[in-house]
């Protein structure tokens, strides 16, 4: 059996983010039209012990025309302090046709990928066209992609980066900053970042509100993509409360967006309002439709978007030459 490797190098050669965004786009129309097949995760807590602080492994499959894959992640935020990476995976590609193994690409960079190229559809797709400032919470493992995908898609002329942990701000921005056209600013707190900000990520793992709602201005667009469990919110109910809801998958928010399903709780949103971004992506429901609307994206992330970006991965790495072949 003969399976091609992808590496973090070969993926970031082989798929431009721009080419990830429609990617995205074209997994998500898929997904909500109904021609994707993706089961419930498998969520594995892996417990503290005295020489770890513990973390969660998901499983995640799909199928979508052409493609066919899982992947493992696990998310394990002692990592940072490890100086290793928050968010490790692998991802095992197989041939639609027959089943058969066909690939092996590394998962933490296809994670970050996806992750901030369905950003970066979101924004393309809600956004306000004038966006000119931008803001990021967070400076880990997902933080870059976030960046690089909504600069893809709009001409920011300032994004602004928050971390509760200062000290990563400024390396981050000497490290992330060549890359983007935008000019990337630390900011001191959350309020100076998101003042007067067009659009927003926030990309970490904090289990409470990471900024102020209240204090969004009218037009602005979220992109919210650090939390993955019900008990963690990122983002506030008065940001949902005071937001077009748009999510990647109503049936996967339900289970894993806190941010959506403690508003809930609260009574500021309900599942029926929630909109697929396939649906806006295929023409069948409105994104923004006045430029004061503020409009919120919520990805828990779907294994529709590893598949569709893997698949897309190992077309433009043949046509280059890229990776490598091993046989088992």
């Amino acid at each position: 059996m003969k399976l091609t490797v992808l590496s973090a190098d070969d993926l970031r050669a082989a798929l431009p983010m721009d080419a990830a965004i429609e990617a995205m786009k074209e997994g998500f129309a898929d997904l909500s039209a109904g021609l994707t097949v993706s089961p419930h995760p498998v969520i594995i807590p892996v417990p503290e012990t005295a020489d770890s602080p513990g973390g969660t492994t998901l499983i995640k499959s799909a199928y979508a025309p052409g493609a066919l894959g899982a992947k493992m992640v696990s998310v394990f935020p002692g990592n940072r302090d490890r100086h290793l990476p928050v968010t490790p995976g692998l991802v095992v590609m197989l041939d639609p046709e027959t089943g058969l193994p066909r690939a092996i690409l590394e998962g933490t960079y296809v994670t970050a990928l996806r992750t901030g190229a369905a950003s970066g559809a979101a924004t393309d797709l809600l956004a306000r066209a004038d966006a000119g400032i931008g803001a990021l919470f967070g400076t880990g493992g997902q933080a870059a992609a976030q960046i690089r995908a909504i600069d893809c898609v709009r001409n920011f002329d300032e994004i602004r980066v928050y971390s509760r942990a200062p000290e990563s701000v400024a390396s981050f921005i000497e490290r992330v900053g060549p890359s983007v056209r935008a000019r990337l600013v630390a900011a001191a707190g959350p309020d100076e970042a998101i003042d007067g900000a067009d659009v927003i990520c926030t990309a970490t793992t904090s289990p409470v509100p990471v900024f102020d709602g209240t204090r969004l201005k009218p037009g602005a667009h979220v992109n919210g993509v650090g939390t993955f469990k019900l008990v963690m919110r990122e983002i506030d109910g008065s940001t949902v409360e005071r937001s077009k809801v748009f999510v990647d998958s109503r049936q996967a928010a339900q289970g894993e967006a806190g941010d959506l399903m403690i508003a809930v709780d609260e009574g500021l949103t309900s599942v029926d309002r929630w909109i697929e971004l396939g649906e806006v992506v295929a023409g069948r429901r409105p994104g923004r439709t006045r430029p004061e609307d503020i409009t919120f994206f919520k990805s828990v992330g779907v294994a529709v978007q590893d598949v569709k970006a893997c698949t897309l991965a190992l077309e433009r790495a043949s046509r280059l030459g890229l990776g490598r072949v091993i046989e088992l």
